[in-house]
């Protein structure tokens, strides 16, 4: 589906890359990404483990080999505790040259990393400084378990109410699990205004390389407000262009150009603003932490004259292989290893592709460009893209991950008989009044800002109204959910508080029996479900809290394509119930009062579910 738009923008990156000859970018770090150095060779290298911990045995995590490193077993406790301070706030930036209002953390487009060890302990301060509008957030740190901290988990309406304007939370979690990931905004469709960056947990290697290059953030970017495209999302139309939000461009570490031709009269616009730069050392083996943290684009990922070898998918290492090209839904993440063995003296084209026949937008192509230690006349690429990266961008695309029987996690796990199974079928329809929604098994949701279900949950209240969407499972301990689409887009589904295996997934709805590689299926904690078909996931509900189960496009989450699961109530109730001897901490309350009184005096425009 590539509109006219599209071509114009390709055709217009396409005569600059191979007329220039020198790379020279035409608006400084500062206007394209803030005080961040995203993007930009001055970005930092990452190390295999931060030193300032007690290391027995030569690692933080001390003596962690072979079969006892599964990250989501047995965390180690190493008595650290890293700090952060975000300040959120609105700032005008121009990523892609197109100048627009911002919200980001501490001045940075994309924002902060956040660095720990595995078994670390993590706290983060966060104000919410947001004015010009003002609303309120909260942030999801994805992926990370929370066990026994489910209240902050960062959603909410589910776990938490919103951190008001002009006042502050502090969230404090273990790093559980080690890998790569990112943290959030989960405040309505807030992070795709900026409020994202990556989260880098530290942990044993199971596949040898040299260096640790980093976090590579790709994403779709859109110039509109994103509370414009929210409206648009849900409107009462059948204009399928507009329904379906499509975006403006598409970015690497924070970076692309635009062909400002194309942006409106009064706009603001450079149309050659900069690429991101990346730098090999030659000969030696780089890794590379790849990252979807866009609204809703899945996308492809490649090198110019290299491969990859694919060693890890979310936070669950995987037996590693090779691959010429890289699927990424929203919010997942996959970890390569490239050896540096082109020719030193040349550049190449890092690629990130928006799969058109599973996404819309405007401008489908990103590039970043690759020079070797050692070529200080970094010019514009003119390598080719590779043939097997190129076919898959063009042919007909089934919206999903590679597939299940390639992707086998290092650690196995067999599957277990299910104790219970939930099925649920997810379609688009139109409202009463004539807006789109997202029901899940006739039913959308929509968070209650004053009323998180987690509170809820401890106060044994069980009357949840229906747009809560709630699932309880009780006392059952092994779960399997049936998830079956009968509308023609694909969802990357997210499960927060867990891991999940994936027995199935394929067209039409599951037949009840087939489980590829039973003995070890994928596990990860983002999955993509094709379009008009089935995915079959289970997991152990082994972490009492309020957890979502949603789509990661955030206007689908957006529109209510999420259920939320209600585990361990009892044990939640005799562990963190309010009173004397709760372990809910008091700033959960003092939250809610300050959302509360702030919500009293000003109108909360929740249009959308929420979260």
């Amino acid at each position: 589906m590539k509109s006219r738009s599209a071509s114009a923008l390709f055709a217009y990156i396409f005569a600059w890359a191979t007329s220039a000859k020198k790379f020279s970018p035409a608006l400084p770090q500062h206007e394209t990404n803030g005080n961040s150095s995203w993007g930009s060779l001055d970005c930092q290298r990452f190390p295999d483990f931060l030193t300032s911990n007690p290391l027995p045995g030569g690692f933080p995590w001390g003596n962690r080999t072979g079969p006892h490193n599964d990250p989501y077993h047995h965390v180690p406790h190493t008595g650290v505790t890293r700090y952060y301070d975000f300040v959120i706030s609105r700032q005008f930036l121009s990523p892609d040259g197109y100048k627009k209002n911002s919200i980001v953390v501490n001045g940075q487009f994309p924002g902060p990393a956040i660095e720990a060890n595995w078994g670390d302990w993590i706290v983060v301060r966060v104000h919410n400084n947001i004015t010009g509008p003002a609303e309120g957030t909260g942030i999801h740190w994805h992926g990370i378990t929370q066990k026994d901290s489910p209240w902050y988990d960062g959603v909410p309406g589910i776990s938490q109410c919103p951190i008001a304007p002009g006042s502050s939370f502090t969230y404090r979690f273990q790093a559980d699990v080690y890998g790569t990931s990112w943290w959030h905004s989960h405040f309505s469709a807030q992070y795709t205004a900026g409020v994202f960056g990556p989260l880098i947990i530290y942990g044993p290697k199971h596949e040898p390389y040299d260096i640790d290059v980093g976090p590579i953030l790709l994403g779709d970017y859109y110039h509109r407000e994103y509370f414009d495209v929210l409206e648009d999302a849900a409107a009462a139309t059948e204009d399928f262009n507009v329904y379906v939000p499509w975006s403006d461009n598409n970015l690497i570490n924070g970076k692309n150009n635009y062909n400002c031709s194309m942006a409106p009269e009064n706009a603001t616009c450079v149309s050659n603003a900069g690429l991101a730069q990346f730098r090999f050392t030659p000969g030696k083996t780089h890794r590379l932490r790849l990252m979807n943290i866009g609204a809703a684009a899945l996308l492809h990922f490649s090198i110019d004259g290299h491969r990859m070898k694919v060693i890890a998918h979310d936070f669950e290492p995987v037996v590693p292989y090779e691959s010429d090209f890289i699927t990424l839904g929203a919010a997942q993440r996959t970890d390569v290893l490239v050896t540096a063995d082109a020719n030193p003296k040349e550049t190449y084209w890092i690629r990130s592709t928006i799969t058109l026949n599973c996404s819309v937008t405007h401008n489908p192509n990103a590039f970043a460009v690759l020079s070797y230690e050692g070529n200080n006349d970094i010019q514009v690429p003119q390598s080719q893209i590779n043939p097997a990266a190129a076919a898959a961008d063009n042919k007909t695309f089934l919206c999903r991950n590679d597939e299940l029987s390639k992707t086998v996690p290092f650690f196995p796990k067999p599957v277990k008989e299910a104790d219970t199974t939930l099925t649920i079928e997810v379609d688009l329809l139109t409202n009463g009044t004539g807006h789109h929604v997202w029901i899940m098994n006739n039913r959308t949701q929509r968070a209650n800002y004053h009323r998180p279900l987690l509170f809820e949950a401890t106060q044994e209240n069980f009357g949840f109204p229906d747009e809560w969407n709630v699932y309880d499972f009780g006392t059952n301990k092994t779960v399997r959910i049936v998830l079956n689409t009968i509308y023609q887009s694909a969802h990357p589904m997210h499960l927060h508080g867990h891991n999940f295996q994936v027995l199935a997934e394929g067209p039409g709805k599951w037949d009840g029996k087939t489980i590829i590689n039973p003995h070890n299926p994928t596990r990860r904690d983002t999955h993509m479900q094709r379009r008009y078909g089935h995915l079959v996931i289970q997991f152990e509900a082994d972490n009492p809290g309020a957890w979502s189960y949603h789509c990661h496009i955030a206007w689908h989450a957006s529109m209510g394509l999420n259920i939320a699961i209600l585990e361990g109530g009892d044990e939640l109730r005799r562990k963190y119930a309010y009173g004397p001897h709760a372990r809910i901490p008091h700033i959960m309350q003092e939250t809610c009062v300050d959302w509360e009184r702030w919500s009293r005096n000003n109108t909360v425009l929740q249009i959308d579910a929420g979260i």
